[in-house]
C-alpha cells in the first residue's frame, strides 16, 4: 500500500468548531482508501483557524520540511483553495514539490492526463479562489463595520479583563466584564498611577502573586504596557485603528539583515476609526494619568541616552518641532537638532539649531527656581486651569436632557415589544444604538461629576519645594523640572518655556546660544 500525507485547513475558529475540518479529513480518508493510500498518524498535517494568505502556517511548515527530507512522496489535499486562496502561494508550493518529485493530488481536481491543460485549469481555479477570497473578505469587512457603527457589535477579540460574547439572535456581540481579570487591571493602573511602580515592577509583583498573564504564562513589562495602553478600559474601544502596509515586503530591512517578509502595520487616519462603547474598568482620569506618565517615561527614558542630560526630551526645535538630542563634544554638552539637514521633512527649510547645554540648563533652573519661590502665582494659574477644564453647566444640562430622552425612548420600545406592537428583531435593531449612546453619555457625566477642582496647599507646596531647590543631584532636579515643564521651544534668541501648569511670567528666556 502506498504512503501519503494529507493537508487540511480552515480559516476561522468558528469553522473549526463547526467540524468543517473533520469533513475535509473524512473526504481525504475516503479518497485514500479508494486509491490504496495509507495515511500514518504523523502524516496528518492540519491547520485549524489559520488563514491561507500566508506561508507561515504551523502544519504547512512541518509538511514542507518533511517533503524536503524525502519522507513524503504524495500529498493529498481536498482542493486548491484549501492549500491557499492565493494563486502565487499555490504556484510556489506546487513548483517546490514538483522539484522534489512529490506528487500533489487535489481530491476535487483529478488530473486530466494533459499536463498543460491540467496546469491551466489549476491556475484558473486559483484565480477564481483568490477572487472569491477577496469578495468574501470585503463583504465580511463591510458587514462588520456596519454592525460596529450601529452598536450591534464590538471588536474581536476582547482584551484581558473581558470575555467576548458572540452575537445571538436576540442581541449583538459584546464584551462582558471578567471580574477576576478586571480586578487585576484596576490594580495595575493603581500601582502605575498612585504607587509610581514601573511596568517591570508591576510584572514582578503579579508574578510573585502567581497571577497568570493574559496568555496563561508569566507577566512581562511589555504585557503590562499593553494593558495600560488599552483604551477599552476607559469605556471606549476602537476598530480599524491600523492597517497593513505591504509596500515594504521583499525590500531590505531598515534595521537588521535580510528582507521584510511580512507587512507592517501603520495607523489609519483618526476619522476612519470606529468608536464603540464598552463597559469601563477604570476611571477616565486614572486612564489619562497613565497615558501621560507613559508618554513622559518614553520621552525621558534613560535608554535613549548614554549619559544624563538635565533637559533631555524637553528642548524642541522651533523650526521643525523635533526634540533636540544631547551630545558631548570638547568637554562641553550641547543640544542639537538632527532633523535640519537631509533628514528634514518635506517643506521644512534647511536649518541648524545648537545650544550649549551647561548654559541653557543653568538658565532654565534659575528661572524655574524663581517661579517656585512664588507659590501664589502657581496657585492662581492652577485655579484658572481647573476652571477652564470644567464642563460648562449648559453642556452638562444638554447631556442630562439627552440622557432622559434616550431612557424614555428605550422604555417605549420595550413597552411596544411587550405589547406585541413590534417584533424582537425590530426591538434589537432600534434599541441597541440607543443603549450605546446612553452608555457613552453616562460615562461622560460620571467623569464630569467627579471632576472637582483639586485644592493646592501653599504651605505644603512651599515646604516640599524648598528641599528640592536645595538639591544638587541630577535626578532630583530632573524630577522637579519634569513635574512643572512640558517642553522648551528653542528659538533664534529665546527659550520659550511651556509649563504644565500654565503661567505667563518668566516663560521667555533671552539667550544667544542657538545658531539657526
Amino acid at each position: 500500500m502506498k504512503i501519503a500525507a494529507i493537508y487540511a485547513r480552515v480559516s476561522t475558529q468558528r469553522q473549526a468548531e463547526e467540524a468543517t475540518i473533520a469533513s475535509q479529513i473524512d473526504q481525504l480518508e475516503q479518497f485514500a482508501n479508494q486509491n490504496s493510500y495509507h495515511i500514518p498518524p504523523e502524516y496528518r498535517f492540519i491547520d485549524e483557524a489559520v488563514s491561507g494568505k500566508s506561508l507561515h502556517r504551523p502544519a504547512l511548515t512541518r509538511l514542507r520540511d518533511s517533503a524536503m527530507t524525502g519522507e513524503i512522496a504524495t500529498i493529498l489535499c481536498l482542493s486548491p483553495d484549501r492549500l491557499s486562496r492565493n494563486l502565487g502561494i499555490q504556484q510556489l508550493l506546487t513548483a517546490e514539490w514538483q522539484q522534489m518529485n512529490v506528487t500533489l493530488i487535489f481530491v476535487h481536481h483529478p488530473p486530466s492526463g494533459n499536463m498543460a491543460h491540467d496546469q491551466m485549469l489549476l491556475n484558473l481555479q486559483g484565480v477564481f479562489a483568490e477572487y472569491k477570497r477577496t469578495v468574501i473578505s470585503d463583504r465580511m469587512q463591510r458587514g462588520r463595520r456596519y454592525k460596529l457603527r450601529q452598536g450591534h457589535s464590538v471588536p474581536w477579540p476582547a482584551p484581558y479583563g473581558y470575555d467576548y460574547v458572540r452575537a445571538i439572535e436576540q442581541s449583538g456581540s459584546r464584551w462582558e466584564v471578567n471580574l477576576v481579570q478586571a480586578a487585576v487591571v484596576k490594580q495595575i493602573f493603581a500601582w502605575y498611577t498612585q504607587d509610581d511602580l514601573t511596568t517591570y515592577g508591576i510584572a514582578v509583583h503579579l508574578n510573585e502573586q502567581q497571577i497568570a498573564g493574559p496568555e496563561g504564562g508569566e507577566w512581562q513589562a511589555t504585557t503590562v504596557s499593553r494593558i495600560l495602553y488599552q483604551s477599552g478600559y476607559r469605556g471606549i474601544a476602537y476598530y480599524g485603528r491600523k492597517q497593513q502596509d505591504f509596500s515594504g515586503v521583499g525590500q531590505p530591512r531598515k534595521q537588521g539583515n535580510g528582507r521584510l517578509e511580512r507587512p507592517r502595520y501603520q495607523q489609519r487616519p483618526v476619522d476612519e476609526w470606529i468608536e464603540v462603547a464598552v463597559p469601563p474598568l477604570v476611571d477616565e482620569k486614572i486612564w489619562q494619568q497613565a497615558q501621560e506618565k507613559r508618554h513622559m517615561n518614553q520621552q525621558n527614558a534613560q535608554r535613549n541616552s548614554r549619559r544624563a542630560y538635565l533637559l533631555r526630551g524637553l528642548l524642541v526645535c522651533a523650526i521643525c518641532g523635533h526634540t533636540l538630542q544631547g551630545r558631548a563634544q570638547g568637554g562641553h554638552t550641547y543640544y542639537r537638532c538632527s532633523h535640519g539637514g537631509k533628514q528634514r521633512s518635506v517643506g521644512v527649510p534647511a536649518h541648524t539649531c545648537t545650544i550649549r547645554g551647561d548654559m541653557a540648563e543653568a538658565q532654565v533652573w534659575a528661572a524655574l527656581t524663581d517661579l517656585l519661590r512664588q507659590p501664589e502665582q502657581i496657585e492662581a494659574a492652577w485655579k484658572t486651569q481647573q476652571e477652564t477644564e470644567q464642563q460648562p453647566a449648559s453642556q452638562l444640562s444638554r447631556w442630562r436632557q439627552r440622557q432622559r430622552e434616550l431612557e424614555t425612548q428605550s422604555r417605549r420600545l420595550l413597552d411596544a415589544y411587550q405589547n406585541g406592537v413590534i417584533e424582537l428583531e425590530e426591538l434589537t435593531n432600534r434599541r441597541n444604538p440607543l443603549l450605546t449612546e446612553l452608555q457613552t453619555l453616562q460615562t461622560r457625566l460620571a467623569v464630569a461629576e467627579k471632576a472637582a477642582a483639586v485644592e493646592l496647599s501653599l504651605e505644603q507646596f512651599t515646604t516640599r519645594i524648598e528641599e528640592a531647590l536645595q538639591a544638587t543631584d541630577m535626578e532630583t532636579r530632573q524630577e522637579v523640572i519634569r513635574l512643572l515643564i512640558e517642553q522648551i521651544v528653542v528659538e533664534d534668541d529665546a527659550l520659550i518655556v511651556h509649563h504644565i501648569v500654565p503661567t505667563t511670567d518668566n516663560s521667555q528666556l533671552k539667550h544667544t546660544l542657538c545658531e539657526t
